[in-house]
């Protein structure tokens, strides 16, 4: 599926998507396993890294995305919105994400563990932005979304609360810490947008939602290629929304 937008193309393909990033080696390293969603991947995906996350091949603001886990007891844990449920088996999973999913193809997504604040997962969302496309590529803004209680997402539109990177980062670590785990966010999220970029030599403006785990090391969850900045209104300081709209 295609978007157009101001003449430019999109493809919301996640699929596709990720192919293209691919093609960059340090780009390719922040990019969790991703594959199309069967019985045979998602048995071989919890298998390897026992928490995945199934989502809408073509999808937004957090619609029909589950996570699945291998719980050590015995079975599988499957959460879908604020329902929690417990199988024996994959095929019992899979009949449990299919009663529930969206129209359309799904992916299987390895799970990562994020980083938490106040004790509830967090992940960023960084724009990318350039004023035509021969410009370069700046960061424009970042911020957390931290995830309502009891969801698996951290979508605006699922509850999440909205935070400084700052903040966020340093109830973990110390300012200089945060400083350098935003500047290792930034160098990525400009590196992701230059290589897509090659794919769409058009596109001046990206949404990209990275997750920092508990290691701090910084994974691409997934590229927006229409991003709602609503999210930078709900920050005090107003700075970055002024900045994104400047360049848009």
């Amino acid at each position: 599926m295609k978007i157009t937008i101001k003449g430019v193309k999109y493809d919301r393909n996640k699929m596709r998507k990720t192919r293209i990033l691919l093609g960059d080696s340090r780009v390719r390293a922040a990019i969790p396993k991703t594959v199309m969603l069967t019985t045979n991947n998602l048995r071989n995906m919890l298998r390897a890294y026992g928490m995945v996350y199934v989502k809408p091949n073509v999808g937004a603001l957090g619609n029909g995305v589950m996570r699945t886990r291998k719980l050590k007891s015995g079975g599988y844990e499957w959460r879908y919105k604020l329902m929690k449920r417990k199988v024996s088996t994959v095929a019992q999973l899979y009949r449990l994400i299919r009663q529930h999913k969206l129209g359309g193809s799904y992916i299987v997504q390895r799970g990562i563990h994020m980083m938490k604040y106040n004790g509830r997962s967090f992940d960023l969302r960084v724009m990318t932005q350039r004023v035509h496309p021969h410009g370069s590529f700046v960061i424009t803004g970042m911020l957390a979304r931290v995830a309502a209680k009891g969801k698996v997402v951290t979508n605006g539109s699922k509850g999440a609360t909205i935070h400084t990177t700052r903040q966020v980062f340093k109830s973990k670590l110390s300012n200089s810490g945060a400083i350098s785990l935003e500047r290792k966010v930034a160098i990525l999220g400009l590196r992701i947008a230059r290589r897509y970029a090659v794919a769409y030599p058009r596109c001046i403006e990206l949404g990209l939602d990275i997750a920092v785990d508990n290691k701090r090391r910084a994974w691409l969850l997934e590229v927006n290629t229409t991003p709602q900045i609503t999210p930078f209104r709900k920050l005090k300081d107003l700075t970055m929304y002024r900045r994104i709209l400047a360049y848009r």
